[in-house]
């Protein structure tokens, strides 16, 4: 260890670290960790790993699922997150296109990014008609049901998607939600394939929604953005148009953020 790293090393507080060693635990397939495995993983006296968590947990940086009793990320990492994007403006570059979409087609539109199996609203524009699908800032939404869910979820790299699907729940949001992991994955290769995602009333009935996804600059899909009509305004004869539309809206977002597509 070096003078630097030791110097270093002293000055970090312990039970900040052993806080901040339990959050680290959530990662790829373990989105949900029970108090013993907490402690055991990291070599900790299970009453300091519980009272650790309690902490966490009320101050709403852990969350706990009341049927498992197990731990979860908790929605204040969501807000810090879109504290986040705020300071390298996702949600700033992203607006001037996100406007252009409303303005085009008069509805809601959506940004979103993913929190481990939901994705998070963090910017919304409404459309410009009394009755519509409206989406508040701070929402979550399950991946299986959304589009904005399958415009990531579809551009992710093969193994961290299989990954996070080998333990993915498909619950039924609404009866056209789809439930069935093979279904699930046809539908992501015509999501790649298309390079647009469309919700057939899977996630609210009534509403169509149509997303694609956003990538940083090193290609991974980091956000969605989606418009959200009620089905009687969008007849499926006009899918394709609005999906090549948010496609459009998308990879501008992306560019603008440092992705550069190579050509094929």
């Amino acid at each position: 260890m070096t003078g630097k790293q030791a110097g270093n090393s002293r000055k970090a507080i312990g039970s900040v670290q052993r806080a901040l060693d339990i959050l680290n635990l959530f990662e790829g397939s373990r989105t949900e960790i029970g108090n013993n495995e907490i402690a055991r993983l990291l070599g900790m006296d299970p009453s300091t790993a519980a009272g650790l968590v309690y902490t966490l947990k009320l101050n709403n940086y852990l969350d706990q699922n009341p049927d498992t009793r197990k731990y979860r990320l908790g929605m204040k990492l969501a807000e810090r997150a879109s504290v986040l994007l705020d300071q390298i403006d996702l949600r700033k570059i992203a607006t001037p296109t996100l406007e252009k979409v409303r303005q085009w087609s008069g509805e809601s539109v959506n940004l979103a990014i993913r929190d481990h199996k939901e994705v998070v609203y963090i910017e919304r524009l409404f459309g410009d008609h009394s009755l519509g699908i409206r989406s508040e800032l701070g929402k979550r939404g399950r991946l299986h049901s959304t589009a904005l869910g399958k415009a990531i979820l579809a551009n992710m790299e093969a193994e961290e998607r299989r990954a996070l699907l080998s333990e993915y729940e498909f619950i039924p949001v609404t009866p056209r939600t789809i439930t069935n992991l093979t279904d699930f994955v046809q539908e992501l290769e015509r999501v790649r394939s298309e390079g647009y995602a469309v919700d057939e009333e899977e996630n609210e009935l009534g509403g169509r929604c149509l997303a694609a996804p956003i990538f940083d600059v090193s290609g991974r899909p980091v956000a969605a953005v989606s418009i959200s009509v009620p089905i009687q305004r969008l007849p499926r004869e006009k899918i394709a148009k609005y999906g090549m539309k948010i496609k459009e809206a998308g990879l501008e977002i992306s560019r603008n953020i440092g992705y550069f597509q190579k050509p094929t």
